[in-house]
């Protein structure tokens, strides 16, 4: 709202021919400055003074970038000093009303309130002693017995989750280091419970990323870098763009090509969409151009020299253009451009009792190519060691996402587009 009051009194300084060469440069200043100095993040530890110091670098870092883009953009003599101040007048005011309604709703009603399971111990009664204190977190803590924690009580404690809806375990540094708690950080990867470690003031390890509740502090125990909004809301903005760019300018015309190339070469349709399990294990339509003739055993692995497969098909198979139509997959939702590959639903049923790890492939949302894939362990499964390579693949995908990582693996997919692999059948 401050920004758009901002936007209208410059109706008074700027002429009409140039209000796009202006209002342009300020949105992105007003972005990139919020952005950097984080003013619309609420975490549940937010304090007046945070925000305080949050206000002050916005303000620093717009002035500055606003009044750079004016030299650039403007004639700086068109850039009022006095409508700068009475900006950011607006905006404080606006920004201690939102942050005192916003602390009084937290505190009042249920919508903005969460319940969190705490550890009994003594970090455990301090920290939530600190939370009943400082109202304004909305934290409604819920202090669980030690025994509730112990692996033989793991249903009981999913039990106690679900029936209390608690959002957040806090378990102690201390306790999570040791081997018998592995079971609880675990619980993140499949169940979406979020693990905090919590500690006293002066624990020496949570450091710069700690966030402090009074004279306790709680870090966020992390599965993947995607588990943050932001890099989520990334990654989700690349796969839109990635798989609009490709839709357009390459599946425009190619797919109604192959379309009737597949028509011609057998009978039955165009695409094969078959249900496959996403990220934790939703179901959704993945969608593929036909390579096999009409068969009752989709849920059969293809294996090399397998009769199903047409002569078209093998073309398609070798060369992943089978695939290609799951970018609308990608844009809808179901799938992105990078990440575990979906197995068959089969193959599910079958390798989550073989192997412990194989439910976490499935952490994130299924991608058209992946880390596995481009590492040579693609195609066919012929004994479970081949699995065992490629969840191994998944998770250190899963654990060191990146930007960097993506663009690698895309780019490997590519050259293994045109150089064709052994394994592809």
């Amino acid at each position: 709202m401050a920004f758009l009051y901002f936007l209208l009194t410059q109706n008074f300084l700027i002429s009409q021919d140039i209000y796009v060469e202006f209002y342009v440069p300020i949105f992105l200043v007003w972005s990139i400055s919020a952005l950097v100095a984080r003013l619309y993040y609420y975490e549940r530890n937010l304090t007046y003074t945070k925000q305080l110091q949050r206000f002050i670098f916005f303000c620093v870092l717009f002035s500055t970038l606003f009044y750079i883009s004016g030299f650039i953009f403007l004639n700086p003599t068109l850039l009022s000093i006095y409508s700068i101040v009475f900006f950011f007048l607006v905006v404080f005011t606006a920004k201690a009303i939102t942050i005192s309604l916003l602390f009084w709703l937290r505190k009042n009603f249920n919508l903005f309130q969460r319940n969190i399971l705490i550890y009994d111990s003594k970090t455990g009664r301090r920290f939530a002693q600190d939370i009943k204190e400082l109202k304004r977190t909305g934290y409604r803590p819920i202090i669980g017995n030690k025994k509730l924690f112990e692996v033989n009580a793991i249903d009981k404690l999913l039990d106690t989750v679900q029936e209390k809806r608690v959002s957040t375990i806090f378990i102690p540094f201390e306790v999570m280091l040791k081997k018998s708690k592995e079971h609880i950080i675990n619980l993140g990867w499949d169940k979406e419970i979020r693990i905090d470690l919590m500690a006293m003031y002066d624990f020496p390890i949570t450091g710069n990323n700690a966030r402090f509740f009074g004279l306790t502090q709680a870090i966020r125990h992390r599965i993947s870098p995607l588990d943050t909004e932001f890099n989520i809301a990334l990654k989700r903005i690349f796969d839109i763009f990635f798989s609009l760019t490709v839709i357009s300018v390459f599946l425009s015309w190619f797919v109604p090509l192959l379309a009737l190339v597949i028509c011609l070469d057998s009978k039955g349709p165009v695409f094969f969409i078959q249900q496959r399990p996403g990220r934790h294990g939703k179901m959704f339509p993945c969608i593929k151009l036909r390579s096999m003739a009409v068969n009752n055993s989709t849920e059969k692995v293809a294996t090399r020299n397998d009769t199903r497969v047409t002569r078209i098909g093998k073309f398609i198979r070798k060369t992943s253009i089978d695939e290609l139509p799951q970018f609308f997959n990608v844009f809808i939702g179901h799938m992105s451009v990078v990440g575990p590959r979906p197995n068959l639903t089969s193959q599910n049923e079958y390798y989550i009792n073989v192997f412990d790890e194989y439910r976490k492939r499935m952490y994130l949302k299924p991608g058209i190519t992946g880390l596995a894939q481009v590492s040579g362990a693609r195609g066919g499964i012929e004994n479970d060691i081949e699995m065992k390579h490629r969840i191994k693949y998944d998770i250190f995908y899963i654990r060191h996402w990146s930007f960097a990582l993506d663009f690698k693996i895309i780019i490997r997919t590519v050259f293994n587009i045109f150089r064709g692999e052994d394994k592809a059948y």
